[in-house]
């Protein structure tokens, strides 16, 4: 009698466990998924930019001319790893367009309910990357450095 009472709680134990909603412990099953761009740089999407003449960042256009981003993706994984990409157009003045994609792979973490962590090492030609954004049900935002001494900001959205 006494095996059976204990095996009677032990199995309403795993069967209530089992049946608990963890999201507010660990939100990171509901964060897993794919995300879309929807602001890259503080533009919208399809977010068009001037490229200067002799802009060292784009030494396909040494005369100038124009970057278009298209969209991208960010793909939070169930194993704590995330791809990113972003898809652009460089057209060089006076020259046809020249696609590109600019893509980052590392980690990611959550901190309480809503401060996203995403860590990359140097890859792509592009150094390493420590980002803290926010997450909520459906949109990741962040900040990061441009290299001229400010912030851009970027969205994605499921």
């Amino acid at each position: 009698m006494r095996q059976t009472t204990k095996l009677l709680g032990l199995t309403a134990a795993v069967l209530l466990a089992a049946c608990t909603d963890n999201s507010l412990v660990n939100p990171n099953p509901d964060a897993v998924g794919t995300y879309d761009l929807t602001v890259y740089a503080g533009a919208s999407i399809p977010a068009n930019y001037t490229i200067s003449p002799g802009d060292p960042s784009f030494p396909e256009a040494p005369n100038g001319g124009t970057l278009t981003v298209t969209d991208g993706q960010l793909i939070l994984n169930d194993n704590g790893t995330f791809n990113e990409i972003n898809n652009y157009v460089i057209t060089p003045s006076g020259e046809s367009a020249i696609n590109r994609s600019f893509v980052s792979n590392g980690t990611w973490t959550i901190q309480g309910n809503t401060t996203l962590f995403l860590t990359a090492p140097a890859q792509n030609g592009f150094g390493p990357r420590s980002i803290q954004g926010t997450i909520d049900v459906d949109t990741i935002r962040y900040q990061e450095q441009n290299g001229s001494g400010g912030f851009d900001s970027f969205e994605y959205r499921r």
